[in-house]
């Protein structure tokens, strides 16, 4: 009788691969520099572009649209007849008499608050899948978009939990002043991949690999920042465009082009999302590999 071949797990495997730092495809090891740091950028756009463009579209782009039809259609019932009264008023010379009920609004907003909730969920358990999907296309390991999003939505709660703690940090730091929200911000900006890759308090971690390289970390924040809002100004500008063509004093088809618009604006946003995920993932990776050798493989072992 011939006996299975005995296979170690993919740990094992991605463990035993060795670490060449200057042509690893995910960190940018000691002295590669931001042109190291943005060809890895863009060998995992060369690898990974399709499953990442399926994730996205899965966990953001689907439920923003979603999220949209549905704000269009409250925004029709709830503030079409205000702009009707309102209008009415004024060619009648009187005062707008607005009814507002209490239970409806706060039934309003009570909706409002669970959909900002299960987005955010959502945008978690496609962070973590995207990482994973990554990583491990990274690793040489095979990997599906239903694999990834199974992992996703396994670590999207506590994702999310850290999440809110950084978004409470940066509130007190908007209660201080303008300068302690950036540092909060910039600070805390790898607690995600932290949260993913390592055993450990994602916050404190993330506050003292900022503080160890604190250079190199706000310059690749710096250039992801950069390209993220030099492109959103100029699709913002090309919205702003659509939507004066767009313009009537109809309300309702005014409500109709701004849902294109905004269906529009989330689609080409996805591409923007995906950078910017992308940038803060190897800014982690070339930390890790500054600190000790760290490769793709190893990464994917930890997830």
């Amino acid at each position: 009788m011939t006996l299975p071949e005995f296979r170690p797990p993919e740990s094992a495997y991605a463990l035993a691969q060795p670490w060449n730092w200057a042509t690893d495809p995910l960190t940018n090891g000691p002295g590669l520099g931001v042109s190291g740091w943005f060809q890895r950028i863009g060998g995992v756009f060369k690898r990974s572009w399709r499953p990442l463009t399926a994730i996205f579209a899965i966990t953001q782009l689907l439920p923003a649209v979603i999220f949209a039809v549905l704000g269009t259609l409250a925004a029709a019932y709830y503030l079409l007849p205000f702009q009707r009264e309102l209008a009415n008023s004024t060619v009648e010379g009187r005062s707008p008499r607005f009814d507002v009920d209490p239970g409806t609004a706060l039934g309003f907003i009570g909706i409002a608050v669970v959909a900002v909730v299960a987005l955010l969920f959502l945008e978690s358990a496609g962070y973590a899948a995207a990482t994973y999907c990554v990583t491990r296309q990274a690793a040489g390991l095979p990997t599906t978009v239903g694999e990834s999003l199974s992992y996703g939505f396994r670590r999207c709660i506590g994702l999310t939990g850290w999440t809110i703690v950084v978004a409470l940090l940066a509130l007190l730091g908007v209660a201080a002043c303008i300068l302690p929200v950036f540092y909060v911000l910039a600070a805390t900006a790898l607690v995600g991949p932290i949260y993913l890759f390592e055993r450990t308090t994602p916050i404190g971690r993330s506050f003292r690999m900022f503080h160890q390289n604190v250079g190199r970390i706000l310059g690749r924040l710096a250039l992801v920042v950069v390209i993220y809002y030099g492109c959103s100004l100029v699709l913002s500008f090309a919205e702003g465009i659509a939507s004066a063509v767009l313009g009537t004093t109809d309300p309702t088809v005014a409500l109709g082009g701004a849902l294109g618009v905004s269906v529009a604006g989330a689609v080409i946003g996805v591409p923007l999302t995906m950078f910017v995920f992308v940038g803060i993932l190897l800014t982690y990776a070339e930390q890790r590999a500054n600190e000790g050798p760290t490769s793709a493989a190893q990464l994917a072992a930890e997830l």
